[in-house]
C-alpha cells in the first residue's frame, strides 16, 4: 500500500509539473487558428473574448462575461457576434434572467465607418441597431459613436509579443445619455477588449478554447 501510495503521489506531481502547451504565435497572428484572450477590468468584471474564422470569410466571436457579484452565482452575460470586414453586423445575447432580458438578437448598420477601420485614427461614425428582446418586442435605436486613438505598441501576453492599439470611445445614444469606454484593440487577433472604469487588464492567450455555449435563463429577479 505505501508503493502504491508513492507511485500515486510521482505521477500527480509529475502530471502538475507538465508545461503548459505550447503556443503557436505565428499562427495566432495569421489569424489561421481559433484565439481566446482573457481579461479583466478593474471593477472586478472577467471577460473571455474567442474568435473564429468564418467559412464566409467574416469572424465569430463568443464573449463570456461575469459581473462581479456577492452571489453564490455571479451573474454571466454571453455573446455570440458575427463580423464581416471588420465590422460587427449581427449579435446574439444571453443572459440568466427571465422574461425580455432573457436574449437580445440583433442586427447593426453602420453609418461612416469604413471598412476595417484599423482604429489608429480619430473617427465619429453612427450604429444604427435592430433588436429584439425575450418577449419578442424590436426596437430601433441610432448612436453616435465617437473613437479617439491614444497610442500605438506591443505587449507580451504569454509566449507572444503581439501590437496593440489604444483607444477611448464614447457611444451617445438618442436620449443624449453618453457611455465612455477604454479599449485595448489586437489587430492580429482582430479581437477588442474594453473595459468602463479604466484599461482593462490582459490576462492569458490561449489556442486550446472550452467552449462557450449561450446561458439559459433561471431566474427573474
Amino acid at each position: 500500500m505505501r508503493i502504491l501510495l508513492i507511485s500515486l503521489l510521482l505521477f500527480a506531481t509529475s502530471a502538475a509539473a507538465q508545461p503548459a502547451p505550447a503556443i503557436d504565435c505565428v499562427a495566432i497572428k495569421n489569424s489561421t487558428v481559433p484565439v481566446e484572450l482573457a481579461y479583466h477590468g478593474q471593477d472586478g468584471t472577467r471577460t473571455v473574448v474567442q474568435a473564429h474564422l468564418d467559412t464566409s470569410g467574416g469572424r465569430v466571436v463568443w464573449t463570456h462575461q461575469t459581473q462581479p457579484s456577492t452571489r453564490p452565482n455571479p451573474p454571466v452575460f454571453v455573446t455570440k457576434a458575427i463580423y464581416v470586414d471588420g465590422t460587427i453586423a449581427s449579435a446574439d445575447w444571453t443572459t440568466p434572467y427571465a422574461g425580455k432580458y432573457s436574449h437580445h438578437t440583433l442586427k447593426y448598420t453602420p453609418d461612416g465607418l469604413p471598412r476595417h477601420f484599423d482604429r489608429r485614427s480619430d473617427l465619429t461614425y453612427k450604429m444604427r441597431a435592430v433588436s429584439t428582446d425575450g418577449e419578442n418586442i424590436t426596437q430601433e435605436k441610432t448612436s453616435t459613436i465617437s473613437y479617439k486613438f491614444k497610442s500605438e505598441g506591443t505587449v507580451a501576453v504569454g509566449s507572444c509579443v503581439l501590437q496593440v492599439i489604444h483607444g477611448e470611445s464614447e457611444n451617445t445614444n438618442e436620449a443624449g445619455r453618453t457611455r465612455r469606454s477604454f479599449q485595448l484593440y489586437f489587430p492580429e487577433l482582430q479581437i477588442m477588449a474594453t473595459a468602463t472604469d479604466a484599461e482593462p487588464i490582459v490576462d492569458g492567450l490561449s489556442t486550446v478554447l472550452s467552449e462557450i455555449k449561450p446561458v439559459n435563463a433561471r431566474r427573474a429577479d
